[in-house]
């Protein structure tokens, strides 16, 4: 990374230690840790602009974003003209124990990107909005602990649930299930709810009712062109506990939509790790 006039640089995790000619802002430590800005001067407006009025606007905007947040750091890429201009080349983002619409972040290291604000309005005290969508890229990884929490109150666990009925509308899916469960389980799911766990280097999804697990899906995850996921050699957890091959769902995958880009997904060391580049929205 290319720092301009003003630097910084991390210092044994302890935080950021200033350079000769830089700066730097600690905001709110109960929530974002540190802050620190990669940009060159032009004035001394500028200056002010970006170390001090742009971090709170952006640490105000996470908080509106995020349910929880444990330690956050994140860092502005830009120079004091393209602020002015309302246009944020770059935001580094680091964070454990983020909470995001019910999903349990353990760690986070992604960058946005080219992101366009309202700001006229900053500085003129105003809460910071978007103007337009912007990508995202990085990783972002789940323990365990928090990836079973995650898939049973979250937005995750609606798309859980959206898995379980496009597979009980396949009739192919839906006979399998039948042979293996009988008919205890119909279309209507509302009694349910789905969970997700990590076992060994795979994933097991679930559907569960009234605490006990009634069907059981385990296989790990292959990518599809992208935007699209496989349940490799899946397999259906019987209720003795035993493991039995399902044909019907070698060939099923589901669509995440063109607003998302997988790179990378690996199960490992009880931890599920996802490289991958989504849009926000405003």
């Amino acid at each position: 990374m290319t720092l301009g006039d003003r630097c910084f640089s991390q210092s044994n995790c302890q935080g950021y230690q200033r350079c000769r000619t830089g700066s730097y802002a600690m905001i709110g430590a109960d929530a974002v840790e540190h802050v620190s800005m990669t940009a060159k001067s032009t004035s001394a407006q500028g200056s002010r602009v970006i170390s001090r009025m742009l971090p709170v606007a952006v640490k105000l905007w996470l908080q509106t974003q995020l349910d929880e947040i444990g330690e956050l750091t994140f860092e502005i890429q830009a120079t004091d003209r393209q602020v002015l201009s309302g246009h944020i080349p770059g935001i580094a983002l680091w964070a454990q124990q983020a909470v995001y619409r019910g999903i349990r972040l353990t760690d986070v290291n992604v960058t946005a990107r080219d992101i366009k604000i309202n700001i006229g309005q900053v500085l003129r005290g105003k809460p910071l909005r978007l103007k337009q969508s912007f990508p995202i890229e990085g990783q972002v990884a789940w323990n365990a602990e928090d990836l079973k929490a995650s898939s049973t109150a979250s937005i995750l666990a609606d798309g859980l649930m959206d898995v379980w009925q496009a597979l009980l509308a396949n009739d192919k899916v839906a006979a399998e299930i039948v042979g293996h469960y009988g008919n205890s389980v119909g279309p209507d799911l509302a009694q349910y709810r789905g969970a997700m766990e990590v076992v060994d280097t795979e994933l097991l999804l679930s559907l569960v009712r009234d605490g006990q697990s009634d069907i059981g899906l385990r296989g790990w995850l292959e990518i599809e062109e992208g935007r699209s996921l496989r349940l490799g050699t899946p397999r259906w957890r019987l209720p003795s506990g035993s493991y039995v091959d399902s044909a019907a769902l070698r060939d099923f995958c589901w669509d995440l939509g063109d607003q998302t880009e997988l790179r990378s997904l690996t199960v490992q060391n009880e931890q599920l790790t996802c490289q991958c580049r989504i849009m926000v929205q405003p």
